[in-house]
């Protein structure tokens, strides 16, 4: 027979939550194959350099979906996240999804795929474009080209009544090169899939931002980042309509300068040195 009650019951859960949430999927299910023999210190690199170069108060949340013992024995032991959450390989669109959905709707979710590199005070300026801008859903903090194809239709129509809109290629060739190179893309052909396309930058109220963001990257309030989320129960998914939604919500922005990049899955030696001359702690 039943004895007694669960002393929990009537009392609430301890807010242990921070006002800004990092939130990380990382999968790294295996080392031996050639797509995955670097991805172990590229996830590395992101979740410190995340962390590290944030100068901001946050709780981290890392949701890993089926990685190896090597790399969730690293999580638990040396980078220890405030929330870790180690799952079966649920997908990362259902994992994303579910992560954020259990954060407070005032939170401001900085969310992250697991191999973008953070650069010294790379969330500050984000946080000031997304009080900036009325009604922003989301900011990134490093531009692409190719974003500004979809996903930005209400954010340049708002920016044409409300700001100035300027069009043009202001994006920094060796950005597109570098983002070329962590797809496995020749720069050759980054220029030529890129050479009708436009940039469009918007000037409000003394402050600039790129129309468009980067579901790779991004930082936004909960209530918004919730209302967008697109169930997918592909491994990968799909994640225009994650950007689209978005876009319809409020507007889409990234920063003008390049606060963090996409590494792929592989750190070759130009980004090495680069890595080098950051202050990096917790790999080990």
């Amino acid at each position: 027979m039943r004895t007694e009650h669960n002393p929990l019951r009537g009392s609430q859960a301890p807010n242990t939550i921070k006002p800004i949430v990092f939130v990380v999927v990382t999968h790294l299910p295996c080392n031996d194959s050639q797509y995955h023999f670097q991805r172990m210190e590229v996830i590395q690199t992101c979740l410190t350099t995340m962390r590290q170069n944030s100068y901001r108060d946050h709780t981290f949340l890392v949701w890993d979906n089926g990685s190896k013992d090597e790399f969730r024995d690293w999580l638990q032991h040396i980078f220890e996240p405030d929330i870790l959450v180690l799952s079966s390989n649920i997908g990362k669109t259902a994992a994303r999804t579910s992560a954020i959905n259990t954060l407070p709707l005032s939170s401001i979710v900085c969310y992250s795929d697991d191999d973008i590199l953070y650069y010294d005070n790379w969330l500050n300026p984000q946080i000031e474009l997304l009080n900036h801008f009325p009604n922003v859903a989301c900011v990134s903090s490093y531009p692409v080209r190719t974003m500004f194809r979809w996903g930005n239709i209400h954010t340049l129509e708002w920016a044409r009544k409300n700001a100035r809109l300027e069009q043009g290629q202001f994006i920094p060739r060796e950005w597109e090169d570098d983002f070329a190179d962590s797809i496995g893309r020749s720069h050759q052909d980054q220029i030529a899939m890129t050479i009708k396309d436009f940039d469009y930058r918007i000037t409000y109220e003394g402050k600039q931002a790129y129309a468009t963001s980067h579901h790779c990257q991004f930082i936004g309030y909960a209530v918004n980042i919730r209302n967008a989320l697109v169930y997918d129960d592909m491994a990968m998914g799909d994640e225009k309509p994650l950007d689209i939604a978005l876009d319809n919500i409020g507007l889409r922005l990234c920063t003008t300068q390049r606060l963090s990049r996409h590494m792929g899955n592989v750190i070759d030696d130009k980004l090495r040195s680069e890595i080098a001359n950051m202050y990096i702690k917790e790999i080990a």
